[in-house]
């Protein structure tokens, strides 16, 4: 596998005018923050032998390590009821412990490789892939919602929940910024989250 390292957002203070730039832009929508481990989530029958993986399925996170995580029966049974070809990589959060009584959830955000070629398209025609492969209702993973309009308000509610972290907002326009070396900061892609106690604006 070459392993291409995942784009990162700009982290901007959640009171930045850009927000509501962003939310009067027709090129841009957010989509929620989980709290959770950056998954870059792997099929390959050929590196599943060479790496630690589940019915062909290799965990990675972003710093190039496969996680320790050991999936559920019922997680993989809904990975393999979607038919993901060979070769795929899916750009996914694992939800998994870090906030209490949520384990074992997938939530998809974009997609990288697909059949073993990189997809070099607009985010707006890698989120149609996504939703072509993730079009049914899964207990454990799901596709990220997108909002359109008014990304400050959508924040403040969003953050009520304890598994979320904010919002990314995202150009529907961009392509990923393919590196081997790195995560590196892409601006199509603006990150707002709430404060925390390792976290403090």
């Amino acid at each position: 596998m070459i392993y291409y390292y995942p784009n990162k957002p700009i982290l901007i203070h959640p009171t930045s005018t850009v927000v509501e730039d962003k939310s009067n832009d027709d090129d841009w929508w957010a989509e929620v923050k989980k709290n959770g481990t950056r998954l870059c989530l792997w099929k390959s029958k050929e590196d599943s032998g060479k790496f630690k993986s589940y019915d062909d399925f290799i965990f990675w996170n972003r710093h190039k390590s496969v996680l320790k995580y050991e999936p559920s029966k019922e997680i993989l049974e809904e990975l393999n009821s979607l038919n993901i070809p060979e070769g795929t990589h899916i750009d996914a959060e694992l939800l998994h412990h870090k906030t209490k009584n949520i384990k074992n959830f997938i939530y998809v955000y974009d997609i990288y490789r697909y059949k073993g070629k990189q997809v070099y398209e607009s985010l707006e025609v890698r989120r149609n892939m996504l939703e072509e492969m993730f079009s049914g209702t899964y207990q454990h993973i799901e596709l990220a919602k997108r909002y359109f309009t008014d990304f400050r308000g959508v924040f403040n509610e969003v953050i009520k929940t304890p598994e979320n972290e904010g919002l990314v907002m995202k150009n529907k326009k961009s392509s990923i910024v393919w590196c081997l070396k790195d995560c590196l900061e892409v601006p199509w892609q603006l990150k707002i989250r709430k404060a925390s106690g390792s976290y403090q604006f």
